[in-house]
């Protein structure tokens, strides 16, 4: 009787022991499965979300070529500059704007040749001086991009130094693909990075500052000791009456007395940034395109990222 007894407690442990594997089996298997569900959706709703987001890149396109064709200066009051609220679509929403790249500081024009590179690096240094931070990072952002193996002085720097870091790089010896290549240069902390980010643009040409778009700080840099204040006046009455030429913005009284030069500055522009975001169920994208638009109105998509410009 006691060895019975002893071999139907054996048997019950062992059923609820099957029992317990048999459950954890299932429990995983149905954890699998809904991984594998989630992971079918996930990739639906990402297919589904590029094309909502290039059809915004092709809308954006459109209209910045109609805006071409019906005048030829572009400034912060036009149809294309206003952010629209957030469109409901099935399962979401879509969002999306036009930014003017011109409005901000071309890094390529710092190594352009003649009057425009030195009008360029004088009005970055400005720029610096004016958002507290080190004036002689301009000669860093040469030295990144220049050709040549010789570190400006003061505190440039060149190959020599960057092969010395942990990890070790080089300098391109090209003109920056993107302004996140800043986070790289000798002595830039994160803080000054995200600082001076909001100002510049790497376009893969010299262009004109559009002082229709621009912002008062980058105006602020078109000669010594602007007075800020009076720049923020400026822009706005530029809200109403925007500058149909160079010409009558440095007519304004603001500039009265200064040699201002014209190298550099503009009332229209031809790099745009077309950034799309899309919400659907669970999943988030993005799609930032460079658009640069020709006289005629005709664009083309320079560069497309999910991620910095």
């Amino acid at each position: 009787m006691r060895r019975s007894k002893a071999q139907r407690g054996v048997a019950l442990i062992t059923v609820m022991l099957v029992v317990a594997l048999a459950t954890t089996a299932a429990v995983n298997m149905a954890g699998r499965q809904q991984l594998d569900i989630r992971r079918t959706e996930n990739v639906l709703y990402q297919g589904q979300a590029l094309m909502y987001l290039l059809g915004v890149e092709s809308w954006a396109r459109q209209f910045l070529s109609d805006d071409r064709r019906k005048n030829k200066i572009d400034h912060l009051g036009e149809d294309w500059a206003v952010r629209l609220p957030p469109l409901p679509i099935e399962g979401g929403q879509l969002m999306g704007f036009i930014d003017d790249l011109q409005g901000r500081f071309n890094l390529h024009n710092l190594v352009a040749k003649d009057k425009l590179g030195q009008v360029s690096r004088q009005r970055f240094t400005r720029l610096l001086q004016r958002l507290e931070l080190n004036p002689q990072l301009v000669n860093l952002i040469q030295d990144w991009q220049d050709s040549d193996v010789e570190p400006r002085f003061p505190e440039g720097a060149e190959e020599d130094y960057y092969l010395g870091q942990t990890p070790a790089y080089r300098t391109p010896d090209r003109p920056m693909a993107s302004a996140s290549e800043l986070r790289l240069l000798k002595d830039l902390t994160t803080k000054d990075y995200e600082k001076l980010l909001p100002y510049v643009i790497a376009l893969p040409e010299p262009t004109p500052i559009n002082v229709n778009t621009a912002s008062a700080e980058l105006l602020a840099s078109l000669a010594d000791d602007l007075p800020l204040k009076e720049i923020e006046a400026l822009l706005e009455k530029r809200k109403d009456n925007p500058w149909e030429s160079v010409e009558d913005f440095l007519a304004e009284p603001v500039f009265a007395g200064r040699e201002i030069p014209v190298e550099g500055l503009s009332v229209a522009s031809d790099y745009f940034l077309i950034d799309a975001t899309v919400n659907l169920g669970q999943l988030e994208q993005h799609l930032r395109s460079i658009v640069v638009r020709q006289d005629d109105g005709r664009n083309s998509v320079y560069l497309r990222s999910e991620g910095e410009i």
